[in-house]
């Protein structure tokens, strides 16, 4: 092959690749990202995300600035419709109303269709997989009860269902959520890949699970606390610049008590240190709004 032809060859490569890349950043219809039709099958759409996926992977030549930022709303899309409810409420949510075009949608850049379909998969959890970490921890009590009491698996239990309500409030945190659900998914996809007889590693795995999920409210709950502290420095700092002595107390804006957080903090130890993810946290949290 002579090097001309290469070259050309190459050209064409890097332009298909920058096409679908520049599809995928560009188009805001889930369905569109992947390629796919809305009558889609559960298989196709996963064809779909796979060809796709295949191109614009980072690590795929030829090298593109913008991969990375391809590969991870294609991942989102894909995740978003392979879950049944979550496609149901996309679906509901995305149809075309009279003032748009008739294949116009605004999933991305909707804040009611966004946090309905991260609320969706987060419910599918707690209805799901959850029995897990909610068995573990029973198993826990019955056998360390006075550290682990009946007043925390009920906390943890209802902090997941006030995660749920923050879901639905704010964007940010359905992004947030988004990302943590991604991180369980990712353990889960790794147990379910272990064979039946390796009891050891199964084991291990479900630990880490149970540990990894109960890093989100661990997570949550420092974020909301540390937002509403330095809203009460603020506030103090206002008052005496304006010679006012400050009354009343900052607030429990958490969503776990002390001692059931401090449980939790014991239970997962090294799983719930996550730095990235809590600048990431701190960040969101600052400029977060309803």
């Amino acid at each position: 092959m002579s090097d001309e032809h290469q070259t050309q060859e190459q050209r064409a490569v890097s332009e298909v690749k920058n096409d679908i890349i520049q599809d995928v950043l560009h188009e805001e219809d889930l369905y569109k990202i992947l390629g796919a039709s809305r009558n889609a099958s559960a298989a196709d759409l996963r064809r779909c995300y796979l060809e796709r996926s295949k191109v614009v992977h980072p690590d795929k030549p030829p090298f593109h600035a913008q991969s990375t930022s391809a590969f991870q709303r294609l991942g989102f899309a894909f995740d978003i419709l392979k879950s049944p409810s979550a496609r149901r409420t996309y679906d509901r949510a995305s149809k075309p109303t009279s003032s748009q075009l008739p294949d116009k949608t605004t999933f991305l850049g909707g804040e009611h269709t966004f946090r309905s379909a991260v609320e969706s998969i987060l419910q599918e959890f707690m209805t799901g997989d959850f029995v897990i970490v909610r068995r573990w921890l029973e198993s826990l009590h019955s056998r360390y009860p006075n550290l682990v009491s009946e007043e925390v698996v009920v906390n943890v239990e209802r902090s997941f269902i006030r995660i749920r309500e923050l879901v639905l409030t704010t964007r940010t945190y359905a992004l947030l959520i988004y990302i943590e659900l991604g991180r369980i998914h990712r353990v889960q996809k790794r147990l379910m890949g272990l064979g039946y007889l390796d009891v050891v590693g199964r084991a291990r795995l479900t630990i880490h699970l149970v540990r990894v999920t109960l890093a989100v409210p661990m997570r949550v709950d420092r974020a909301l606390k540390e937002r509403e502290e330095k809203a009460w420095r603020a506030k103090v700092a206002g008052l005496q610049a304006a010679g006012v002595a400050p009354t009343g107390s900052m607030r429990n804006a958490g969503i776990l008590n002390e001692r059931v957080s401090k449980v939790l903090e014991f239970i997962v130890g090294a799983a719930g240190k996550d730095e990235g993810a809590d600048e990431a946290w701190s960040t969101k949290m600052a400029g977060a709004a309803n």
